[in-house]
């Protein structure tokens, strides 16, 4: 076979191609789709899009399909990945048996959270404004929640999902600023 005819024979290899995960998260339609993914053309970042918050929680259920030996080196896995959504958390890297909550940001630190300040008010007057960086796209803020339970064959069984909840602590200093951070929203 030739060079020319294999190319024409296997798919084209770019950067954040498709990532097969268990039931698939790509946002593409039928036409479109050329493998499941959680990346795609309608940005996956936009946590205001219905189906973003969906298709991370897909990718992380690709995690949770697995037993680990040791499931801390899979939290540094999951960091990384959320990463590309913008999204953080502070982490340990050590995982407790039963549930292990972790506050995320989007765009920000996770030891400070998102600083922002609308261009036309006056910092000296009000401050800058601190947030998770979700909650002002969503009305509420997110936690990712990582459960380890040990399995009878001795390995770890560890369930990822991303739940909405009411605020976090890099909120309680913002609640009762104004809700225009600068941010871009």
């Amino acid at each position: 076979m030739k060079f020319k005819e294999l190319i024409k024979n296997i798919r084209t290899i770019v950067e954040n191609s498709q990532e097969h995960t268990l039931g698939g998260a790509g946002l593409y339609s039928e036409k479109e789709r050329t493998g499941p993914s959680v990346l795609s053309d309608k940005g996956t970042f936009n946590l205001g899009n219905n189906t973003s918050l969906d298709a991370i929680n897909a990718m992380l259920m690709g995690f949770s399909s697995k037993d680990y030996i040791d499931p801390d080196g899979v939290i540094s896995v999951i960091k990384q990945k959320l990463n590309h959504f913008g999204l953080d958390f502070a982490c340990s890297g050590k995982l407790q048996d039963g549930e292990n909550r972790y506050e995320l940001v989007q765009y920000g630190s996770p030891q400070l959270g998102v600083y922002g300040q609308n261009p036309y008010s006056d910092v000296n007057k009000t401050g800058f404004k601190q947030g998770d960086g979700i909650k002002e796209k969503l009305g509420h803020s997110l936690n990712l929640i990582a459960t380890v339970q040990k399995q009878p064959n001795s390995l770890k069984k560890v369930n990822i999902l991303i739940v909405p909840v009411e605020s976090s602590s890099y909120n309680s200093s913002s609640e009762n600023m104004e809700s225009d951070c600068g941010c871009g929203n």
